[in-house]
């Protein structure tokens, strides 16, 4: 057997443990036993958790940008993967290699069953985490960036025990659940990703009360919040090819990310950068413009400007409101075709209220994942709320065909959008993300 067919063989195993656990404030102990096992790789590294609802995407692929671009040897775990799930562990830009992914899960395992354990004691994203953690350790990077899951008390990167940096996004209301529960509830689940001795940084214009529970949460830890000098930035010019933008004293800069709202997640990876710099970590300025200028982030708003279509993974409603924002701020000719699939466990009535007056099409696609909802679903629930004309598609080629279809001989752009997930079916139908 090859390489490449033992590590599907061990994905393949991994994935039939889908459970999330969802509110299991444990969980957390059971991964920091087995990173203690395992040497305690992340007491080893220099960690930039990045936590939130919202842009944890963007903000993570900023930082190791910015970083790698000033010569570090940076390590980035994100998730959901789109095309492999080896590409939610990178090394400098570069997915984990099957047989280094080998190494580390052989390392875990031998350590699970060394102590009355078995690959299903852990989830999919628990393995995930472990092995990027290992990974990196085992490689030497010089930074880590780690993107949360679910986050705070009950997600698995709450198992590391000393992160430098503790950066929040944008917190907000994600899966339908959480509807009923009040923000407060969801930020303190959030915070306990603040340990001792990190620096935490917030997102700008966070609501009030999360600011203040984080800034407790901060205070009750011993950690410290940043409080420096916040950077200047002023939007010169926004198309579907990206932001040109004033940055502090500097001009012009050129950011391959759209929207509006990447501003804010741009002020927290140079508020970063500006703590970095203050502990000694060399950030020249030109090499940051040069690293976010030729950056990319796969599926978050991103443009193919040859075939006229728009990847995006917003999977909530404030992910989605940005992404319809701005398709407003380009003046499209005409309304957007829009590729639709979600989760079954998202707010799918609010992400509605968002896309259907801005549209007249949507074909409904089954997301790449148990948890999808069906396309037939999808669809109904639509009818129910709209005149808008929906078609389903019984699988990705067909989507991709009816799509076509439709904005044959037009200018319409092409959305799709929904949930990462979507992306995945939609590539694997046919269409190609950006190289």
């Amino acid at each position: 057997m090859g390489i490449a067919d033992v590590y599907r063989q061990i994905n393949k195993q991994i994935e039939k443990n889908q459970q999330t656990y969802h509110g299991d404030r444990e969980r957390w102990h059971i991964l920091r036993e087995v990173l203690n096992w395992i040497g305690q790789p992340d007491r080893h590294l220099k960690i930039i958790h990045v936590v939130g609802t919202d842009g944890k995407g963007s903000t993570g692929a900023m930082t190791a940008a910015a970083l790698h671009g000033a010569g570090y040897r940076i390590g980035h775990f994100s998730s959901p993967a789109i095309l492999d799930d080896r590409d939610m562990i990178q090394l400098n830009g570069v997915a984990i290699r099957e047989t280094d992914f080998i190494s580390s899960y052989r390392r875990i395992l031998r350590a699970l069953e060394k102590h009355g354990g078995q690959v299903n004691t852990l989830t999919k994203f628990e393995w995930w985490t472990l092995i990027a953690l290992d990974y990196f350790y085992h490689h030497e990077v010089q930074f880590a960036i780690v993107e949360a899951g679910l986050a705070g008390l009950c997600d698995a990167t709450n198992a590391i025990e000393a992160p430098l940096i503790v950066a929040f996004t944008k917190i907000d209301l994600d899966y339908e659940a959480n509807d009923t529960d009040r923000i407060s509830e969801i930020t303190q689940d959030k915070a306990g990703a603040i340990k001792p001795g990190a620096v935490v940084i917030n997102y700008p214009g966070q609501a009030r009360e999360v600011t203040k529970l984080l800034q407790e949460r901060t205070v009750a830890v011993g950690a410290s919040w940043y409080d420096g000098e916040k950077p200047s930035i002023t939007i010169i010019r926004s198309t579907p090819t990206g932001l040109v933008l004033n940055v502090d004293h500097y001009k012009q800069l050129q950011l391959p990310l759209t929207g509006s709202y990447q501003v804010k997640n741009l002020a927290i990876v140079l508020e970063i950068v500006r703590v970095l710099r203050k502990r000694g970590t060399r950030i020249p300025v030109a090499d940051l413009a040069q690293a976010l200028a030729n950056m990319k982030v796969r599926g978050r708003m991103e443009y193919d400007a040859k075939n006229n279509i728009l990847y995006d993974g917003a999977h909530n409603p404030s992910e989605i409101e940005n992404l319809v924002t701005s398709l407003h701020a380009w003046h499209l000719e005409a309304k957007p075709v829009y590729v639709l699939g979600l989760m079954k466990d998202k707010n799918w009535r609010d992400i509605l209220e968002q896309i259907l007056p801005d549209t007249d099409q949507v074909i409904a696609v089954k997301p790449d994942t148990p948890q999808g909802m069906s396309a037939d679903e999808l669809a109904a629930k639509i009818v129910m709320q709209s005149n808008v004309n929906v078609e389903i598609a019984d699988d990705p080629e067909a989507a991709i065909n009816l799509a076509r279809r439709i904005r044959k001989d037009t200018k319409r752009l092409i959305v799709v959008t929904g949930s990462f997930y979507t992306l995945r079916a939609i590539h694997a139908g046919g269409f190609t993300l950006n190289e």
